[in-house]
């Protein structure tokens, strides 16, 4: 593969991280202000788990294989049926992936634009062209590019993060009740929190970048998700000691209460933090267009992201807004299907030594533990919270 493709364990985690650190991270703070402390860490810690028991079992489907293939193409293979109907099913997967993934794309852009606008003036029209030329620029070359971008956006975050940190708690500050909210606003927080720590998709670039240490994946899946982590336990604490009221994004009502320097720090944290969405999203999106249409990466990498700056530019706000339901749908099928397709790995290929094996961790029980505790963030998802 080359140096081209080679990432570091750092970058590979940082690619991770950057597909589920967007939007929803300034979202958490908001549903989280409606319980107490104690069932915010108890969620955190259950949430974190969950997601890393789901994020492994990915990992060994795609290290059964020489070559890391994207999802709709393992699910095609350990899935879905022979055949006719199990190449339309397989098709059809792939067209709800990649019509969910151009609205999610032209979220980020129209989130960064208007950040933009509100820290540099600059016209939403004209905020959206460059936020499309700096996101789909670094995607364009390559995963090599997409890993060095995420590592260092994920550093400015951590930076931007401390200096936001230590403003906050300079402030004074309110007692964060131990015991508060019901199960409904529970499990509120919860799909939300799970919905932040969904990196499926980015699993096969980690294995990709890492072809020269395959043993090494997991471990990016476990540092990616738990910066995920450590970032929304960061900006929930501090948004819930300062905030006269925690609003539904957290920085508004955060940087309110610390000083308009803490609106610019927070505004160039989301930015970051969505651009490291835009760079792992459409980059898994372009190898989705590569494996299965068999193009070249040029012409899916154009294909992957240049639907997202038009749907940005028309502006088909309730279409954005019901792509954001499609996603955490996305999130529960994804989580129903691995089960039985790791099951069905482990035998096709019975007789291989695996490069990695969840052994106790992956067993029956905890297959049933992940279906349901995502069956759970569907209900928690759709809970309305005021």
């Amino acid at each position: 593969m080359g140096d081209k493709k080679k990432l570091t364990l750092f970058e590979a985690a940082s690619t991770v991280a950057g597909l589920g650190v967007g939007g929803a991270i300034m979202a958490v703070p908001f549903l989280a202000s409606r319980n107490g402390l104690a069932t915010i860490i108890f969620i955190m810690v259950v949430s974190y788990l969950i997601s890393l028991l789901l994020h492994l079992m990915i990992v060994e489907v795609v290290l059964r294989d020489e070559e890391p293939r994207q999802l709709v193409e393992v699910f095609g293979k350990y899935l879905f049926m022979k055949g006719p109907v199990g190449t339309t099913v397989t098709w059809l997967f792939f067209g709800l992936i990649v019509v969910t993934f151009y609205a999610l794309l032209a979220g980020y852009i129209v989130g960064c634009a208007e950040i933009l606008l509100g820290l540099l003036g600059i016209p939403i029209l004209f905020g959206k062209i460059l936020t499309y030329a700096v996101a789909a620029g670094v995607a364009f070359f390559g995963l090599k590019a997409v890993g060095l971008c995420e590592k260092y956006a994920i550093s400015g975050i951590i930076a931007l993060l401390i200096v936001l940190s230590v403003g906050t708690l300079i402030q004074p500050l309110k007692p964060i009740p131990v015991f508060a909210g019901d199960v409904k606003k529970a499990l509120a927080f919860y799909g939300m929190l799970m919905f932040g720590f969904a990196c499926f998709f980015s699993i096969p670039q980690a294995a990709e970048g890492l072809y020269w240490n395959r043993k090494l994946v997991p471990w990016a899946v476990v540092i990616g998700i738990a910066l995920n982590m450590a970032f929304t336990f960061i900006i929930t604490i501090m948004a819930l000691l300062v905030s006269k009221e925690v609003t539904e994004v957290a920085i508004t009502g955060w940087g309110a209460a610390i000083g308009n320097w803490a609106l610019i720090v927070g505004s160039v944290f989301i930015l970051l933090a969505i651009l490291t969405s835009y760079w792992s999203v459409s980059y898994a999106l372009a190898l989705i267009l590569q494996e299965r249409l068999g193009w070249g990466y040029r012409k899916s990498w154009l294909s992957a992201t240049f639907p997202s700056i038009v749907i940005a530019l028309i502006g088909v706000t309730g279409f954005l807004g019901f792509m954001k339901i499609a996603g955490g749908a996305m999130a529960v099928l994804v989580a129903i299907l691995i089960v039985p397709a790791l099951r069905k790995s482990r035998v096709q290929a019975a007789a291989q030594a695996p490069v990695f094996e969840m052994g106790f961790w992956g067993n029956t029980f905890f297959q049933i533990v992940v279906i349901v505790a995502y069956l759970i963030m569907a209900v928690g998802s759709v809970i309305p919270v005021k």
